[in-house]
Order: C-alpha cells, then sequence, then structure tokens
C-alpha cells in the first residue's frame, strides 16, 4: 500500500494534457481548489487523476502539493475485527476491510472561563476505538493498523500493484463484493488501484475507458476480456499472465492468456517507464 500526495489545483482553469507538452491532447480541465492525486513526473510536469477520474499530465506550478498528514490510521490487513471491549477477547460486532480510515476522535473539556477546548481522545493502550454510527463504538487493535504518515508517499509502481494482489490470492469469488470476504474482477482490480492511490470505476466496462490504450500488456495494466462486449478483467503480471477473480465457485489466482477468454484489450494507468 502506498500513498501517493495529493495536490489542490492553483488555477483558474488547470488543463490536463495527454502527454507532459502544452501542445498535446486535452483530456480534461480541474478547477480551481479542486483536489488530484500525483502519480508521477517529467521534469516541469505531474501526472495526476483528477476528480473526473481521468489522468494525464499538468505543470506543476499549477499545483499546491500536500505533503503533511494529520493524526489518523488505516487498515493495514485484509479484515481488522472491531471488537465490543479493548481486548483480545472481546466480542467481534464488526469487520473493516483493508485500507479503512481510522481518524481520531476528539472531546471536549470545560475552561475555568466556561469555554471549551477539544482535546485528544486517550485511546486504551494498544487499541482505537472507532465510532460506528447510532451512538456505537468499537476497539481496533494497533497492529492491524498504521498511521498515515507511516505510508509510503511516492509515486505507485507496477511492483505495487503486484504485490496488493497478491494478497489476495485464494479470496473466494462473490457477484458485488469488494472485500476480502468475497471479490469479483472489477472490484478486485478496483481495490488493488484503490490500495495504491488510484481511483476505478466500479464496472469492468468503465474501466476499459480509462487510461490509455497499449497493445502489449506490462505488470500492473488491465487486461479486458469479453465476446462481444467488456465483461471481465484482471491484472496483468506479464504480457501473457495475469491474476484475477474468475467465476462464482473459484476464488483470486494466476492464469494466463488462453483460448478460453477473448483479449479485447488492454489498458494502463501508470506513466510510461520514460516519464518516471
Amino acid at each position: 500500500m502506498v500513498w501517493p500526495h495529493t495536490a489542490i489545483v492553483q488555477r483558474d482553469i488547470a488543463d490536463l494534457r495527454a502527454a507532459p507538452s502544452t501542445e498535446s491532447e486535452l483530456v480534461d480541465q480541474p478547477h480551481m481548489g479542486e483536489n488530484v492525486r500525483v502519480l508521477g513526473e517529467d521534469g516541469d510536469w505531474r501526472y495526476v487523476q483528477g476528480p473526473d477520474q481521468y489522468f494525464g499530465w499538468v505543470p506543476v506550478d499549477h499545483l499546491d502539493i500536500l505533503s503533511g498528514y494529520g493524526e489518523a490510521f488505516v487498515v493495514a490487513v485484509l479484515l481488522a475485527s472491531i471488537r465490543d471491549a479493548p481486548r483480545s477477547d472481546g466480542m467481534v460486532i464488526a469487520r473493516l476491510p483493508t485500507g479503512t480510515l481510522i481518524r481520531p476522535i476528539y472531546t471536549s473539556i470545560q475552561q475555568p472561563d466556561g469555554s471549551y477546548r477539544r482535546i485528544a481522545y486517550e485511546h486504551p493502550p494498544g487499541w482505537r476505538e472507532t465510532r460506528l454510527g447510532r451512538g456505537r463504538s468499537g476497539y481496533v487493535a494497533e497492529t492491524d493498523l498504521v498511521e498515515i504518515d507511516q505510508l509510503p508517499h511516492r509515486y505507485p509502481t507496477a511492483a505495487d500493484y503486484l504485490k496488493t494482489a497478491e494478497s489476495f490470492i485464494g479470496v473466494p469469488y462473490l457477484w458485488g463484493g469488494t472485500t476480502a470476504l468475497g471479490l469479483d474482477c472489477s472490484g478486485f482490480v478496483q481495490q488493488v488501484y484503490r490500495l495504491n492511490g488510484v481511483a476505478l470505476p466500479r464496472d469492468a466496462d468503465q474501466q476499459a475507458v480509462l487510461g490509455r490504450k497499449v497493445e502489449v500488456a506490462r505488470a500492473g495494466d488491465l487486461m479486458f476480456f469479453g465476446a462481444d462486449s467488456v465483461t471481465h478483467v484482471a491484472l496483468a503480471t506479464s504480457a501473457t499472465e495475469f491474476i484475477h477473480a474468475p467465476m462464482k465457485g473459484g476464488a483470486v489466482e494466476h492464469h494466463r492468456l488462453g483460448p478460453e477468454r477473448k483479449l479485447r484489450g488492454i489498458r494502463r494507468y501508470l506513466p510510461d517507464p520514460s516519464a518516471p
């Protein structure tokens, strides 16, 4: 899991280009104050994903890149148990999937002058209390969490995607699933990308229109399959091999290209190697 920096657009309109050049095709226009994720660089240009989920290049002086992170934790295991008490034998009352944010809890204390001061809630040692809504709360072991400021704050790489994908090997197929309790094909690749700072739409046919088309897959690309239209997606590990959530009754697994599925296209969402 990596946590790329976020940037705030500092121009009234920022032109998002297909390549790091003012002569390149215009693909989108984030507006002033909107957030973008910074995913790569080439000289004075930054490769970003805008609020419309489009990818493109923008001059670095059009951005205010944020590098500070407040106190917050993120779930760093496939599923973290929320317990009704801060102890390992407490009853499990909920499960949190990997990547879930655990925000700090604050409380207010009254000052001698009658005003109130907000202070950080003091959690039980080794546990973080989290709100569940409707007045309920529970406890997550800190060993299942990582502080956001301790995560790698850099551009994601294909190796990051593959490492994340490997952690889901063996998770059962579940139509509509997006967690380690069950995944479908598009939910699987969506989570792999999300955990490394990139947003993808939910369905395979929607994912197949983002990024850019390539003819030969490299690790980290997405492969799309289907007889007459896109109905399946997989994460490439090489030009001919991939990891995917196959079908009902199956589980996330390694596989390779073969006659049982028609490859309809390959899409790339990271900068090419020539752009670090």
